[in-house]
């Protein structure tokens, strides 16, 4: 299922948890399951550190029966752990990062070398290919934070396969440095592939995330995916790089002027990629649940009808969602310039009729038509109408999206027949 950006954010701070295999992974106060960790990686040579995720129990879900999967790539280990997790401390700074920052410092004057990748970012690379191996039917969603992005960022450059790049729905990828430059060729041109399906958020005042401007020009270099640059709060350092900064409206992340139409084109593609995978899962249970050779049951059917019903409710509302903040930045803009408008005109009027009083002023201006109610009031009441019927809409979409859960949750609960043939394969 799609996600708000909030909550992307949330499941991508799940990598730092400890889970073993089999533990259901969840946000939302535990009220969403994510899915149910399949393998835990730890490799203790390059430092790796990472979880495979599927969308139904391990235990009971067979690999050709996954449909998703989500990697968590973790970040760094903390310095202050070295006196409890010495070696993931070192393998992670002394070994990895500070070659990350080598790279990156020395192809600001050498843009056209290519660096070697870590061994950590190799490792991270083998194990999104064996999962994606091993989950043949399934599409992939992957989150990183900090080093994990980096590691993630490489990871995605070197799928060696065109199927494996087109089972790719999206990637999260949070504060960490640019990989670019310990890629080939040959695997930037897969990740230009991917370029809408990347996310790659940056907060400038955080201090990790280096190599996406010049630290000469402050121009963008090329990087991985679709840079988001974040409107972020100032926060002391560790927070700023924990998401501290990060503001969010609705669930939908504040981000710059600068990067807002390319965020909004990407998570557009995103969405209607969930949408189609959504239509093609509930046709793959629609065969699980004739496979006997008989109908469906009453049960069946209405579960079958309203999943795909929120498929397209949840798609309508993400796209929706994504539309409405152009209109609603387009409306308070226009708000400005109305404001604006009126400043300048009594400005100029000023500067001409400077023997006559402001009263004067203001009553020359309203017998030309003039008025700070025509200028200002009016279009502003306007534009703050639209701007509530906007919200009222995506409110409805919501709500909808909402009541089709429920009645979904609730056929589940009391077709215990459904509920058994649903074991396993949702969450």
């Amino acid at each position: 299922m799609g996600y708000s950006d909030k909550e992307n954010v949330d499941i991508a701070q799940m990598e730092y948890r400890s889970y073993k295999e089999g533990d259901p992974v969840k946000i939302n106060n535990n009220g969403t399951t994510i899915g149910y960790v399949s393998k835990v990686v730890n490799d203790k040579k390059t430092g790796e550190q990472s979880f495979i995720i599927t969308d139904g129990n391990p235990k009971v879900q067979k690999p050709s029966e996954v449909n998703n999967v989500t990697v968590l790539y973790q970040g760094s280990t903390s310095p202050e752990k070295i006196g409890s997790q010495a070696g993931e401390v070192k393998r992670d700074w002394w070994d990895n990062n500070k070659q990350i920052l080598s790279n990156i410092e020395k192809s600001y004057k050498n843009p056209n070398t290519i660096f070697d990748p870590t061994q950590q970012m190799k490792s991270s690379a083998k194990t999104l290919n064996n999962a994606m191996d091993k989950y043949l039917n399934a599409r992939f969603d992957v989150y990183g934070h900090s080093q994990a992005s980096s590691n993630a960022q490489y990871a995605l450059g070197a799928l060696d396969s065109k199927d494996k790049l087109n089972r790719v729905n999206g990637a999260f990828l949070y504060q960490g440095p640019n990989a670019y430059c310990m890629m080939t060729e040959k695997q930037r041109k897969r990740v230009a592939q991917l370029k809408d399906r990347i996310f790659n958020f940056v907060d400038e005042k955080d201090i990790v995330p280096i190599g996406y401007r010049h630290t000469d020009w402050n121009i963008k270099l090329r990087h991985v995916g679709t840079l988001i640059f974040i409107d972020s709060k100032k926060k002391g350092m560790i927070d700023q790089h924990m998401w501290g900064g990060y503001q969010f409206k609705n669930g939908q992340l504040q981000v710059t002027k600068e990067s807002l139409v390319q965020f909004q084109q990407a998570k557009h593609v995103y969405n209607r990629l969930i949408m189609r995978d959504q239509v093609k899962n509930l046709e793959q249970l629609r065969k699980k649940f004739t496979a006997s050779g008989g109908s469906l049951s009453a049960g069946e059917q209405i579960y079958l009808d309203d999943s795909q019903a929120l498929a397209v409710v949840s798609h309508a509302s993400s796209e929706f969602e994504t539309a409405m903040l152009s209109v609603v930045m387009v409306y308070q803009k226009g708000i400005q310039n109305a404001e604006k408008l009126w400043t300048e005109t009594l400005t100029d009027a000023r500067s001409i009729g400077v023997e006559l009083s402001e009263s004067e002023i203001i009553s020359a201006l309203a017998s030309g038509g003039c008025t700070k109610q025509s200028i200002v009031t009016e279009p502003v009441n306007e534009y703050k109408e639209k701007i509530n019927k906007a919200k009222k809409m995506a409110e409805k979409f919501q709500q909808l999206a909402k009541e089709i859960r429920g009645k979904i949750t609730e056929l589940v609960q009391r077709d215990q027949e459904l509920a058994k043939q649903l074991k396993g394969l949702v969450s």
